[in-house]
């Protein structure tokens, strides 16, 4: 049994947590005074949110990138490096990691790819997207994804946002994926204000896993799983 912890879309707001196993988030942690610079970015990921990580109360902690880092695209290798050297720390960009906790191994694959909305990082058409999930594998414990999956919990709940307009906008490919792959555990954030409860997608156990609304404040604790 392991006690996750996971989070996303933290927009430069870096939470105290409880004591747990494995922490998991799940892209946009960057600042938004600071994502359109490439300087910025990288200052901010080593001095403030690797500081944070590599100090957090778990044996582990996976990340990977959402659509607000701007400048993660084309500077790959200086965020691998940044963190190849932290034994506790790993960035996954459309990979795999196993994590083991006590004579258990957990397959964990990450990966930030969303449908396109806007002129942001990370979004390719649905064409792009079937391919590079096709590549998800088989057999996962955990998918953790920055994108939403279409029809599942994807519908905007804050009634002052001007987009919430009632509208499924979740990523169909990703769904796709879901219902091919069935990973036991699905998690993302990029949606801020949609469900956070559980959601089942057939045999997959759906988490929405945002901290903050569609107003970059924050309403949502940390989601604490036990997985076995």
């Amino acid at each position: 049994m392991a006690l996750i912890c996971a989070m996303s879309d933290l927009h430069g707001d870096l939470p105290e947590i409880r004591p747990c196993d494995l922490v998991l988030v799940c892209g946009d942690s960057v600042p938004l005074n600071v994502q359109a610079s490439t300087n910025g970015t990288k200052k901010w990921y080593k001095d403030k949110f690797k500081t944070w990580a590599e100090n957090l109360p778990c044996e582990k902690v996976i990340f990977i990138a959402g659509n607000h880092e701007l400048r993660f695209p084309g500077h790959q290798i200086v965020y691998e490096k940044l963190f190849s050297s932290s034994d506790k720390v790993t960035y996954l960009c459309h990979k795999e990691y196993i994590y083991t906790h006590d004579g258990t191994n957990y397959r964990i694959f990450g990966t930030p790819y969303c449908k396109i909305f806007g002129n942001w990082a990370y979004m390719y058409p649905d064409d792009t997207l079937r391919k590079a999930f096709s590549e998800i594998p088989e057999n996962l414990d955990i998918l953790i994804t920055h994108d939403q999956p279409y029809e599942f919990g994807d519908i905007l709940l804050q009634e002052d946002c001007p987009w919430a307009d009632g509208s499924h906008i979740g990523n169909k490919p990703l769904l796709e994926a879901i219902l091919a792959k069935q990973p036991r555990y699905q998690l993302n954030g990029h949606l801020h204000s949609c469900s956070h409860e559980k959601i089942m997608i057939n045999n997959t156990s759906h988490y929405n896993v945002s901290m903050k609304d569609e107003k970059y404040n924050i309403v949502y604790e940390p989601l604490y799983l036990d997985i076995e």
